[in-house]
């Protein structure tokens, strides 16, 4: 009995030392995954280490609201600076591709859109557990700030405000948008 309460402080110490060395070699939660784009590209969370933060929208064709911000979504993506982009996430691509192409072409959305991936792409799927919901993250794959549900009566406002107030937090400067 005594050789296995001296045993527990080393296995206590090296589980916790294996969870710290995971924590730091790992991205975060959007940073490692692979998906198929609308066009036929690929994106991974390496595009998302390339900018000082990365909007995700995610929406449905099903969704009135979705498409309903979709012009809103595409003139402020035009209008970012080239340190921030926002990219969306057609929950229910697969089987609905042209549908969705029409919907992003009638919005005039010239930007990246996921439409399947891999199983760290299907878990980031999570977080639409209702759309139009919007997150926003920084390189390390991390999400900052409070995410935006539902559309807003004033886009171009809300977005502007969380996405400055996530730059804020990485230490970035604030942006405005081109006109």
């Amino acid at each position: 009995m005594k050789n296995k309460r001296a045993f527990l402080p080393i296995l206590s110490a090296l589980l916790i030392l294996c969870l710290a060395a995971a924590g730091c070699s790992e991205s975060g939660r959007f940073g490692s995954f692979s998906a198929a784009t609308l066009d036929g590209g690929k994106f991974t969370g390496k595009d998302i280490e390339k900018k000082d933060l990365t909007i995700i929208n995610f929406w449905g064709t099903f969704c009135p609201p979705c498409i309903a911000e979709m012009p809103d979504l595409a003139a402020f993506e035009k209008a970012l600076p080239d340190n921030v982009q926002l990219i969306t996430v057609c929950v229910d691509a697969q089987g609905n591709e042209e549908t969705a192409k029409e919907l992003v072409s009638y919005a005039g959305y010239e930007g990246v859109t996921l439409t399947s991936g891999d199983e760290a792409f299907n878990k980031m799927l999570e977080v639409a557990q209702a759309v139009p919901v919007t997150i926003f993250v920084g390189p390390d794959g991390e999400q900052i700030g409070e995410e935006i549900l539902g559309m807003q009566p004033d886009l171009e406002s809300a977005y502007l405000s969380a996405v400055n107030s996530a730059l804020k937090e990485l230490g970035k400067a604030e942006i405005s948008l081109e006109k």
